[in-house]
């Protein structure tokens, strides 16, 4: 079947030679780390290729880690826990509607974004499913974001499954996946902060082109290593009020760090990062 593929391929597109395929297949079987079969892979690299292509079944029912995860497969069982639950959306056009909710997933490699659809997101609506839950998502299938990353998506098919307090320490805690503040730098990119609101530094309004009002709130944010200027926008800012007065000790996932004017480092809340009461 393997050789059968290399000619499909070299076949279809009459730009690349039985070598070059190799060189792709071996690459990405180091990137995959052996996960994969061959076929799967000269499949993928198919795809990128622009050669058609059936489906691309990940055939295993172990688990798979966050960094082994690419867009293009399907059947996948991934297993973490818990780090963020963002708010149920609906949504509608000309052709569907419904509904979807976005997790953190965090394992021992990373954190994954995952995407439940439709009747998925009751177990959010309900509450079954909670910040700092071990659970297996079996049956997925990967999708590369608008930015290139990969996510994991759970459809009708797939399960969703609470596991045991029993296991809990197999994934890092909330807290193991913070960033001391005194670290930050204009290089962090996103980042999980856990500290305390020393200040309350006030709130702003201002004009948005074609748009309602805007509002920003900064505060500042600090532990044991040291402090940092949280800036929020817009409907964040509603949402931190109602959770914090000062001494309050916040979670911050997936916070973009951001260099000012003046060469200062400040952390930014908006619409993509999740705040907790800890």
């Amino acid at each position: 079947m393997t050789q059968n593929l290399i000619a499909e391929i070299q076949a279809k597109n009459s730009q690349i030679n039985q070598s070059q395929i190799i060189e792709l297949l071996t690459a990405e079987r180091e990137r995959t780390g052996g996960l994969l079969g061959d076929d799967t892979l000269l499949r993928l690299i198919a795809a990128k290729l622009g050669v058609p292509v059936t489906q691309v079944t990940f055939q295993n029912n172990r688990f798979i880690s966050s960094k082994h995860l690419f867009a293009g497969l399907y059947d996948v069982n991934v297993a973490g826990r818990l780090i963020a639950i963002f708010p149920v959306k609906t949504f509608s056009n000309e052709e569907k509607s419904g509904k979807l909710v976005t997790l953190l997933l965090g394992d021992n490699d990373g954190l994954l974004r995952v995407v439940l659809w439709n009747e998925k997101t009751e177990l959010v609506e309900q509450g079954e499913l909670r910040a700092g839950q071990i659970v297996e998502l079996l049956h997925g299938y990967t999708r590369d974001d608008r930015y290139g990353k990969t996510e994991l998506h759970l459809g009708t098919k797939s399960l969703i499954e609470l596991q045991s307090p029993q296991i809990t320490d197999t994934y890092p805690s909330l807290e193991q996946l913070t960033t001391k503040i005194n670290t930050l730098n204009p290089n962090s990119g996103n980042v999980h902060l856990l500290g305390v609101v020393k200040a309350v530094l006030g709130k702003t309004s201002f004009a948005r082109s074609g748009e309602s009002d805007g509002v920003v709130m900064r505060f500042v944010l600090r532990d044991d290593s040291g402090e940092v200027t949280v800036v929020a926008w817009n409907e964040k800012v509603a949402e931190i009020e109602k959770l914090f007065r000062e001494s309050t000790r916040l979670l911050l996932i997936n916070a973009p760090v951001k260099e000012t004017k003046n060469d200062i480092v400040e952390v930014h809340v908006d619409s993509n990062v999740y705040v907790l009461v800890q």
